[in-house]
């Protein structure tokens, strides 16, 4: 019988004693950062090392000596625009692939391996399942042996290429060392060992995206860190299709109880090292952020007072400006070991006032001096990843620290989720935990359904950004708001604009759904004569339906459109804007435009 692991099991005889015969394949230097390409050795298998692949990252003229080690998500590789940001930000980094061999992608993001000033390094032409890499100290010094730019895994764990895992990494078939996981955290662990000796300091952070947060978790035990800051990566792996609210738990066999007590993270938070910093975005389709909270009460309680807990409201499966700055405040307060003052969580009551009014009560930390606050509220979903927030208005004050906010809910919503936003005088932002109310009746401030789902009036409520891949540092992060919606006026009109496109899941929220057999109208305004690209995109199965509209230049247009004009790529109208399943709608142009008036008739 396959054993059933933990935290303390899988970890207490790992070896990170051997030497990690570090060889350099280059160095450049391009805006003020040193970038040095390097391969060294991690874990021994039976049949070799790992060969690791990473780059370091540092200031040019004066190299920062703290560290933080990156993890990407399991499908990308080093990306120097995030190394860049942290440079900027003060920090020496150290960013490791941990997909390994991949064909069809490209090796390093953004600039070549042989830039100029770098010292052209070739890449290994064998695959990652036949290579051997018996002693990589030895290995390296022949020239039969090639630099790498990806991690190289023996023959024994070929799983843990990305393109080779399989079950590997959602399930312990054969225990969860023989997962994906198992080799990915080892390789975070001589990272850790590597990066300290190049930055000579032992206090190192590390921050992992996605997949890569799975693997920050793991660190915070297995590691010596200074502290974690796993983004978008909760755990309960083990529970993806089974929404939190709404659907019963399932039943797991002895493999899934295999998975869940040594891989996901949830059995890690009770065992951490450091404090944790949890990056979350909402309208994430790969990650259940309504779990987000069961894992951060879980944290070790040595460390969950210094512990924090982020979310990014609208912006599309990214961290927003608000949240990336705290983690640099985060890394500062435990690696710097700066004076930052990281503020209490905000409190939520939900209640009814004097007047019969639903109202959310919020409750800030009478420590820190308060900048600006904010409160969302989301009707019905259970579905996390189709759920409308939309900000709620602002009652009034009740004390320095108390402030109340109206939950003007639509008259048949059963289900309310609530959540509230601080930002203090120094910059950080908290937030408090999703609050979630089984609500009935109706109330003062009910609300009738509405057939329009934006109009100007709403401000920027409604929408997100549509395309952020060119904007997000890594996909990820955002260091600025320039590049999300706002008011624009053209004509004398005003409406809602936003370089990247706007995107909304609102057609998915009660009060704002259509009928059966609707048509959706909106208002439109172009600069020039180009093409509008509409969008439906079906939650369940990814199908995107699409419609071309050309555009007028200089002059507000109406547009009237049955369901059927949006189109799969082979050619398969959509049935209803009604889907069960949901729909996420976007729109790009690609001239400055502006929006309004979106309803249903």
């Amino acid at each position: 019988m396959t054993p059933i692991l933990t935290p303390i099991s899988m970890w207490k005889d790992f070896d990170d004693s051997l030497p990690v015969n570090a060889v350099s394949g280059g160095e450049k230097s391009l805006d003020g950062v040193k970038y040095e390409y390097v391969n060294f050795s991690g874990r021994k298998t039976e049949d070799g090392r790992v060969r690791i692949f990473g780059v370091f990252a540092c200031n040019a003229e004066l190299p920062s000596s703290d560290g933080v080690l990156i993890i990407p998500d399991s499908n990308e590789t080093v990306d120097e625009r995030l190394l860049k940001m942290f440079v900027d930000n003060g920090y020496s980094a150290l960013m490791v692939d941990i997909r390994g061999r991949a064909e069809d992608k490209v090796d390093i993001k953004d600039e070549p391996l042989n830039a100029k000033g770098a010292k052209e390094a070739e890449v290994a032409t064998k695959s990652a399942e036949s290579e051997k890499t018996e002693d990589f100290a030895k290995s390296a010094e022949s020239p039969a042996v090639k630099f790498v730019t990806y991690t190289v895994y023996p023959a024994s764990v070929s799983y843990a290429n990305y393109a080779l895992a399989g079950r590997h990494i959602d399930y312990a078939d054969d225990g969860a060392d023989k997962t994906a996981w198992y080799e990915w955290v080892a390789i975070g662990l001589y990272a850790r060992k590597f990066l300290a000796s190049k930055v000579k300091n032992d206090k190192i952070g590390v921050v992992g995206i996605r997949d890569g947060g799975e693997v920050a978790w793991k660190l915070a035990y297995a590691g010596n860190f200074s502290c974690a800051v796993p983004v978008c990566a909760v755990g309960w792996r083990a529970y993806k299709g089974y929404s939190k609210f709404g659907t019963a738990e399932p039943a797991f066999d002895e493999e899934r109880h295999r998975f869940i007590a040594a891989i996901d993270s949830q059995a890690y938070a009770p065992y951490v090292k450091c404090p944790v910093l949890m990056l979350c975005s909402t309208n994430d389709p790969d990650f259940d952020y309504d779990r987000a909270y069961d894992t951060f009460s879980r944290i070790n309680p040595q460390y969950a007072d210094q512990s924090v807990i982020a979310y990014s409201v609208k912006s599309n499966a990214c961290i927003a400006q608000k949240s990336t700055k705290d983690m640099f405040m985060f890394l500062d307060r435990h690696i710097k070991l700066r004076q930052v003052f990281i503020p209490k969580p905000a409190e939520l009551t939900v209640t009814v006032d004097g007047e019969d009014n639903l109202i959310a009560r919020a409750a800030f930390d009478d420590e820190g001096v308060v900048e600006s606050f904010g409160l969302y509220m989301a009707e019905d979903c259970k579905n996390p990843t189709v759920r409308d927030w939309i900000r709620a208005r602002y009652k009034g004050k009740v004390s320095d620290t108390e402030h109340d906010f109206y939950l003007d809910v639509y008259n048949k919503t059963s289900v309310l989720f609530a959540l509230c936003y601080v930002m203090y005088t120094n910059g950080f932002t908290v937030w408090s935990k999703i609050t979630v109310k089984k609500i009935s009746g109706t109330f003062r401030n009910s609300q009738s359904k509405c057939r329009v789902m934006y109009s100007s009036r709403n401000d920027i409520d409604c929408f997100s950004l549509a395309d952020y891949g060119s904007h997000a540092v890594a996909g990820t992060f955002f260091e600025n708001e320039q590049v999300f919606p706002k008011i624009v006026k053209q004509n004398e009109l005003k409406g809602i604009y936003c370089v990247c496109g706007l995107s909304t899941y609102r057609l998915n929220s009660p009060r704002y759904s259509p009928s059966e057999g609707s048509l959706l109208k909106f208002d439109i305004y172009a600069e020039n004569d180009c093409n509008l690209e509409l969008c439906m995109t079906s939650v369940s199965d990814g199908t995107v339906y699409s419609l071309r509209i050309p555009l007028i230049g200089g002059t507000w247009q109406s547009e009237v459109l049955e369901s059927k004009l949006f189109k799969s790529a082979a050619g398969k109208p959509l049935s209803d804007y009604c889907l069960p399943s949901g729909l996420m709608f976007t729109l790009k142009c690609e001239e400055p435009y502006a929006l309004n008036n979106v309803m249903w008739l």
